[in-house]
């Protein structure tokens, strides 16, 4: 078996950061790091890697069908689609900056009486359908031209540098600022902010296009609970999994997604990230490493998706013999990448 784990959010993203993970008990992790091999690799969201690990052009992938046949009613659109996800947009100084639907926590009824709102006033638009309260989709009447940003490249920066460009850009910026409107005069919306709530005030538009022909799929099993790896699974032909440990994955060669602590890093929330980072290693790290001593697992593969350049880290059982090669704690791994 050749075990790989993609783990986006390991890396503390703040590099003024100290302290941050010095006082985890890591010792499978830090086992890893400290005796594996490592590699550079590009600077990416994890969206981005999870496409180049499907073997296709991350530029020009469509994550909105993607995402909706990874929707728990694995629903396949072969029309033209696009995320339009709900968020919160407020000003920390002279920034605008965006909140994504994680924070949010949207209820079924406050997503249906928004998306009403929408449908009913941008018909001429196309159509809004939430499967779930927090990810929202948009059936065009014409697909936008525009290049628009992923909604990971966006949360929690000045939305002015991820805009719509390009093509019909003035289109969809239009639009954006209509639908602001809206959800401002929404009665869901003044019922939120006087219990304390933040508005769900905006939409966001990305990940446009229709499903590709086909993916090629990068091992025998897919582990994945996010619905984007989950359709480009189905895309690649192979029904993904969702284990929630090492000891629940199937017999064969695996590709597990890992995302317990990427969102708590995008808001460098630092409690609920070093609690993500030490459930990961009961539950994964701690386990793998153990089947790799035992020789159930052949290699063992860490990838860390990072916009300021990732890393891989694989190693065999032989690497566990390499004694010279001390164990490296997540901090100090983090800050002698990183700073």
């Amino acid at each position: 078996m050749h075990l790989h784990l993609l783990v986006p959010g390991l890396i503390w993203p703040s590099i003024h950061a100290r302290g941050f993970a010095h006082t985890l008990t890591l010792p499978a992790l830090s086992r890893l790091l400290g005796v594996g091999r490592h590699r550079a690799e590009p600077a990416e969201t994890p969206e981005q890697t999870w496409a180049r690990f499907f073997n296709t052009d991350t530029a020009t992938l469509a994550d909105a069908p993607l995402r909706r046949w990874g929707e728990a009613d694995a629903l396949r659109v072969d029309t033209p689609l696009l995320c339009a996800d709900p968020s919160h947009l407020h000003f920390a100084g002279s920034h605008l900056l965006l909140t994504d639907a994680g924070e949010l926590a949207i209820t079924r009824d406050e997503a249906d009486a928004l998306l009403d709102a929408l449908n009913a006033e941008f018909a001429d638009i196309g159509r809004f359908e939430a499967p779930t309260p927090d990810r929202w989709y948009l059936h065009p009447t014409h697909p936008p031209t525009a290049q628009l940003s992923r909604l990971s490249a966006t949360t929690g920066r000045p939305i002015v540098h991820y805009l719509p460009s390009n093509g019909d850009a003035l289109v969809w910026q239009r639009t954006m600022n209509e639908i602001q409107v809206v959800l401002h005069n929404h009665p869901i919306n003044r019922t939120r902010e006087a219990a304390g709530q933040r508005a769900i005030n905006s939409v966001w538009f990305w990940g446009a296009g229709s499903l590709p022909a086909s993916l090629t799929p990068p091992a025998q099993h897919i582990a994945a609970s996010s619905p984007l790896v989950r359709g480009m699974a189905r895309a690649a032909g192979r029904e993904p999994t969702r284990p929630a440990t090492f000891a629940d994955l199937p017999a064969g060669d695996a590709l597990v997604e890992l995302p317990d602590a990427y969102h708590a890093s995008l808001y460098l929330d630092l409690d609920p990230w070093q609690a993500a980072v030490l459930d990961l290693e009961q539950r994964w790290f701690a386990p793998a490493l153990a089947a790799l001593k035992a020789g159930t697992v052949k290699t063992l593969t860490l990838t860390i998706p990072d916009e300021r350049g990732g890393r891989q880290i694989t190693l065999s059982k032989r690497h566990l013999w390499c004694f010279w090669r001390k164990p490296q704690s997540l901090e100090t791994f983090t800050l002698a990448n990183y700073s």
